[in-house]
Parts: C-alpha cells; sequence; structure tokens
C-alpha cells in the first residue's frame, strides 16, 4: 500500500521523520501468536534518535513537535495489518479530521494516532506464519508491504462514511462486509499550523 505525503506546513521535517519511521519499521517482524507494538519498533521520538519537529495535532490544535508525522505510517500499517488479516489490539484514531478531500491522502477512518508514552498501535498475528513488514519513502510517497511464508487470507476492507449533524460524521470499518470499528470525527478541514511564538 502506498500513500502521498502531501505538502503541509514543515514538510520537509516531516519526510525526514517518515524517512527515520521507515526505516526502523522495516524488517520488523511478527512470528504467530506474537504482539507487536509500533513504539517498541520505533522508540522515543526525541532529537537524541535523529527525530525533527514537525506538525503534530494536540489537544485539537496543529502544533510544532519533534516527531511529527509519524502517525501517517502507523495509520499506513494499521490500514495494512487490516488488509493482511492481523489483529489490532491497540488503535486509537484521530478525534479531528483536519483534511479537505483533495489532501486526503487514506481514507477518512484509516488513520491511527500514536502518542509516546500514551497511545500506541499494537497488533498480534492469529495466522499460524510469521510476517514480516517492509516501509520505505520514496520521493513524496511512504509504502507499507506486509510479508509472509505462507498465504495469508484475502480480507476486504472499506470504510464508510456516515453523515451525522454537521461538523461530526462517523466512519464504519467494514471487514469483509461486517462492521467492525465505529471512529467518530469532528471535521475542520483546513485548519493550519498554530504559532508557538
Amino acid at each position: 500500500m502506498t500513500q502521498r505525503i502531501m505538502p503541509s506546513a514543515l514538510f520537509e521535517y516531516k519526510l525526514a521523520n517518515l524517512r527515520i519511521a521507515a526505516r526502523l519499521l522495516s524488517g520488523s517482524q511478527l512470528a504467530p501468536a506474537a504482539h507487536w507494538s509500533f513504539w517498541r519498533t520505533v522508540g522515543a521520538p526525541t532529537e537524541a534518535n535523529g527525530f525533527v519537529v514537525g506538525r503534530n495535532l494536540v489537544d485539537g490544535v496543529l502544533r510544532k513537535q519533534v516527531g511529527g508525522g509519524l502517525c501517517q505510517p502507523s495509520g499506513l500499517l494499521y490500514h495494512s495489518a487490516l488488509l493482511a488479516g492481523l489483529t489490532v489490539t491497540e488503535r486509537h484514531p484521530h478525534s479531528i479530521d483536519i483534511y479537505k478531500e483533495e489532501d486526503r491522502f487514506t481514507p477518512l477512518g484509516a488513520d491511527a494516532a500514536v502518542v509516546w508514552g500514551y497511545k500506541d498501535l499494537r497488533l498480534a498475528n492469529p495466522h499460524d506464519v510469521e510476517v514480516v513488514f517492509e516501509c520505505f519513502v520514496d520521493g513524496h510517497t511512504i509504502t507499507a508491504r506486509v510479508y509472509a511464508k505462507g498465504a495469508l487470507p484475502k480480507v476486504a476492507v472499506d470504510f464508510v462514511r456516515e453523515p451525522l449533524a454537521p461538523p461530526m460524521v462517523r466512519v464504519v470499518a467494514m471487514i469483509n462486509g461486517a462492521a467492525a470499528v465505529r471512529t467518530l470525527y469532528e471535521q475542520k478541514q483546513g485548519m493550519v499550523l498554530q504559532s508557538t511564538e
């Protein structure tokens, strides 16, 4: 699965953070019946670990923060994990949808917010074969792949919006035609980075 990395405030810094995360995620393994954690794999998003200031949604506001942008690879892996039939044991959605449709790089409902020490993406492997993740940045795209030494079941994943009274919207993740996860968002498209000066 490949996503565009959309231009935004602090774009070059986001690219730098995504390259680091992709390198750390690539090659991580998930044995049968084992558990996997985004933060255990990537480590703390600190300057000491090479991460730089990027754009993050913090308490409903876009702010500068070291490690900004890491929700894109976590969301990409969440969506990939659903398609690979992995079990999602921890996933946190964003409460706010900040993207206009023309800026959206992933379906609404396919996000996975990660906050060091607070919110993680955790997966479990229900298959009888090990899976391995590959992740890389190429230009302005990021790609995730899930490999296994045996066939994985085919899984159909769709994200269906249920309009509510504006500005709210609910998205239902449909797994093989059955409602699996419901996520509620407040839509605030076009939100801009807040100055910290």
